[in-house]
C-alpha cells in the first residue's frame, strides 16, 4: 500500500476527512486553488502528516453544496430557488441578473476566478469574492452581448430602453437607421462603441457620454478574434479592416495587405520578414506591438525539438510560437542560437546550463527556460516524470489529479 499521498486538484473538499484515512498514510500533500474544511476536519488534520499548499482556506458546514464550475454561468430570475445552502467556485465568467436576491440568498459564499456582472444596485449585498473584473451594469438595462452588434434588424425590434455591453458596441451596418433608433426611445451604454464615419451624426446622442468612441471608414469590417490575413480573408472582409485580436501576416498574406485601404489591429501583429515596409505603410492604428517572423514559421506545437541540422538548414532561421514546451538539442552552440532562432510566446523551454544566456536573448514572452543536465530525460515522457517524480521517488506514493476531489 503507498505510504503516501499527493493531491493535485482545482478544490479539495476535506470537510468530511476521517482519523481511518488520514491514519492509512505517512503523509498527505495537497495542492489545490482552493481548500473547504470545517473547524473539526481541520483540527483533525492538524494532528496528522498533511501539508496544504492552496489559494483560499474556506471554512464550510457539511449540509452546505460545493458547486465547482468551469466556463462560464448565468443566475437568472427564472432558476429556481435551490433547495440547499450553496457555496459556488467559478473559473471563468459570471453574469447575474435583475430580481435575483431570493436565489443568492441560497448562496453561502461565491468565489469567482475571471469575472462577474451584476446589475449596479446589487454592489455590496452579494456575499461575493473575485479574482479577476467586476462590472457593474444599469437596472434597468438590458443585456447584449460583451460586443454587441447593432445593425438595421436589431434597430427594427428596438425598444424603449436602454441596452448595455460590457465590452463595446458595434455600428458599421451600412443599412443602420440611427433616426429609427432615435424614434423608439432606444439608448445605448457601453465600455466602447465602433461607429462607421456616416452614422455618427445620427447615434452620437444615443450613447452614454462616458462610451469610448472609435470612428471608421464606411465599409469596415470588424473581426472580435485572431485573424490571419490571408487570400480567404480579403475576399471575405474586403480591404477595410478593424481587428479586434491578434493580426498574423504570412508571406501568402502580401497580396492582400497590397489591397488594404484601412488597417486597425487592437492586438499585436506577426509580419512574415520582407512585409513589415509594407505593413508600417498599411496600418492606419495600432495598440499593440509589431513581432517579425524571420525565416521559417512553426507554431501551436505541444512538444517541439529543436536540432542543430534544422536551424543549420534554414538560411533565414526558425521563429516558434505558441508551443507549450521547446526542447533545445544539447549540440547547439549559443551562436547559431542567437543567429538562427527566434521564441515567441511559448510556455516552456529546455536547454542546457551554456545555452540559457543566449535561449534568454532570442526568448519573448516564453514563461520558464529551463536547464537540463545530459541524460536527463526530454519529450512527453520527460514532461510527465518533471509532474510525477521519478520511479523510485513514485513507488511508494499515490498520486491523485482532479479538477475536484472529496478527502
Amino acid at each position: 500500500m503507498a505510504k503516501k499521498l499527493m493531491i493535485n486538484c482545482g478544490t479539495c473538499d476535506a470537510r468530511s476527512v476521517s482519523e481511518e484515512t488520514l491514519k492509512s498514510y505517512e503523509h498527505i500533500m495537497i495542492n489545490a486553488g482552493s481548500m473547504v474544511v470545517t473547524p473539526e476536519s481541520k483540527n483533525l488534520m492538524n494532528g496528522y502528516g498533511v501539508t496544504i499548499n492552496c489559494g483560499d482556506v474556506i471554512e464550510l458546514d457539511r449540509d452546505v453544496q460545493l458547486n465547482s464550475v468551469n466556463g462560464s454561468m448565468q443566475i437568472n430570475s427564472t432558476d429556481q430557488v435551490p433547495e440547499r445552502r450553496i457555496f459556488l467556485a467559478l473559473n471563468g465568467s459570471l453574469e447575474i441578473g435583475p430580481d435575483t436576491q431570493d436565489i443568492l440568498a441560497k448562496y453561502e459564499a461565491i468565489h469567482v476566478n475571471g469575472s462577474v456582472t451584476y446589475p449596479q444596485s446589487m454592489s455590496g449585498k452579494i456575499p461575493l469574492k473575485v479574482n479577476g473584473d467586476t462590472i457593474c451594469y444599469p437596472d434597468d438595462a438590458i443585456v447584449l452581448k460583451r460586443s454587441a452588434v447593432i445593425d438595421r434588424l436589431f434597430a427594427l425590434r428596438a425598444k424603449a430602453r436602454t441596452y448595455w455591453a460590457a465590452k463595446r458596441l458595434i455600428m458599421v451596418d451600412p443599412q443602420l437607421d440611427g433616426e429609427t433608433l432615435a424614434a423608439k426611445g432606444a439608448t445605448f451604454s457601453a465600455g466602447e462603441a465602433v461607429i462607421a464615419e456616416s452614422k455618427v451624426e445620427s447615434v452620437i446622442d444615443l450613447i452614454d457620454e462616458k462610451t469610448e468612441i472609435t470612428i471608421v471608414p464606411d465599409g469596415t469590417q470588424v473581426v472580435l478574434d485572431d485573424l490571419e490575413l490571408n487570400t480567404m480573408a480579403g475576399k471575405k472582409y474586403g480591404s477595410r479592416l478593424c481587428v479586434f485580436g491578434d493580426l498574423e501576416i504570412p508571406e501568402t498574406g502580401k497580396q492582400t495587405l497590397e489591397q488594404l485601404e484601412y488597417l486597425n489591429v487592437q492586438g499585436d501583429v506577426r509580419v512574415q520578414g520582407g512585409l513589415e515596409d509594407l505593413l508600417a505603410r498599411k496600418l492606419t492604428v495600432l495598440k499593440g506591438k509589431v513581432q517579425v517572423i524571420r525565416g521559417r514559421y512553426l507554431k501551436d506545437k505541444l512538444f517541439l525539438r529543436i536540432s542543430r541540422e534544422m536551424l543549420e538548414q534554414e538560411p533565414e532561421g526558425l521563429t516558434i510560437c505558441d508551443c507549450v514546451q521547446v526542447n533545445l538539442d544539447h549540440n547547439i552552440p549559443g551562436t547559431l542560437i542567437q543567429e538562427k532562432l527566434q521564441l515567441d510566446s511559448c510556455v516552456k523551454v529546455h536547454c542546457t546550463p551554456e545555452q540559457e544566456p543566449a535561449v534568454s536573448l532570442v526568448c519573448q514572452d516564453v514563461v520558464q527556460i529551463s536547464t537540463q543536465s545530459e541524460g536527463e530525460e526530454s519529450g512527453i515522457g520527460g514532461m510527465v516524470n518533471h509532474v510525477l517524480g521519478t520511479a523510485g521517488e513514485t513507488a511508494d506514493t499515490r498520486f491523485v489529479s482532479a479538477g475536484d476531489y472529496v478527502l
